[in-house]
């Protein structure tokens, strides 16, 4: 079964064929494994809340000018930031993700070779016969199909049901973090797709997507004057997001207080 790529068959859905003794020891030990992963990402080591905000909001720094203003703009009725991305209420900790699910109508993003595994291998298998006109739809897909990219319908119903208007969603992700990476010149990559390489440019997009004119993948002015069109605009999120008139210089404030949530931050020594 390893040795061929590809779902399993549909009249045979489960091709290692163990005995029930055995396929209950596999299932527990694939439960404990998700257990310690679990254990893991809830740990110190993982969550830290280190950072300069954490810093803050204990007394112990002072955010710049700057971050203090970026800060205000997050938590503002213009930016609707902090309603997905939560800092956190009475009994709450600042987790920043309300752990919901939102289209934000984002351009597809032709440098994920998915788009070019159309042909098939030695083994027969492609593992996207859409191609280039494949769509991304989220978590509405995972619901629709099982699994998500092998167009097979999910044999559970009860979730078969729930997709439509998930579809297109992806998780909101912790805001914790989000500048984090292992060296100054590291390009990250943001949102569900990869398609923004800079914390600048995924406030710019919150800001300007729906306020500045529709463009193609790789013309001139793309990401800073124009966008391209949304992958899935069916369920796209349009009511805190798109045109929030923010000034560039209001773009950079919030950018500064996004980078002061990397953890392992060091206050200066008086």
């Amino acid at each position: 079964m390893c040795g061929v790529p590809g779902p399993a068959r549909a009249s045979d859905p489960l091709p290692v064929h163990l005995s029930v003794t055995d396929r209950g020891s596999s299932n527990r030990t694939f439960d404990q494994i998700a257990e310690a992963i679990a254990t893991f990402e809830s740990s110190s080591e993982v969550n830290q809340f280190s950072s300069k905000y954490d810093y803050v909001t204990a007394g112990k720094a002072q955010f710049t000018p700057d971050e203090k203003a970026g800060y205000t703009l997050f938590r503002s009725s213009v930016t609707h930031c902090n309603e997905c991305h939560r800092d956190g209420g009475p009994g709450e900790e600042p987790l920043f993700t309300d752990f919901t699910a939102s289209n934000l109508g984002l351009p597809r993003n032709p440098a994920i070779p998915f788009y070019y595994e159309d042909k098939p291998d030695e083994q027969g298998y492609a593992a996207n016969l859409s191609g280039p006109n494949w769509v991304d739809t989220g978590v509405g897909g995972f619901l629709l199909n099982a699994p998500r990219l092998s167009g097979v319908p999910n044999p559970n119903a009860s979730w078969t049901n729930l997709a439509s208007p998930f579809l297109g969603r992806f998780k909101v992700p912790t805001l914790r973090d989000v500048d984090k990476r292992p060296r100054p010149d590291f390009v990250r990559a943001y949102m569900h797709n990869g398609y923004l390489k800079s914390l600048k440019e995924v406030v710019h997009f919150y800001n300007t997507r729906d306020s500045l004119p529709t463009c193609g993948v790789g013309d001139p002015g793309e990401k800073v004057s124009c966008w391209p069109k949304a992958e899935y605009p069916q369920t796209m999120n349009r009511r805190q997001l798109g045109n929030l008139r923010l000034t560039d210089e209001e773009e950079d404030q919030i950018v500064s207080f996004l980078k002061t949530l990397t953890d392992g931050y060091l206050p200066a020594e008086k």
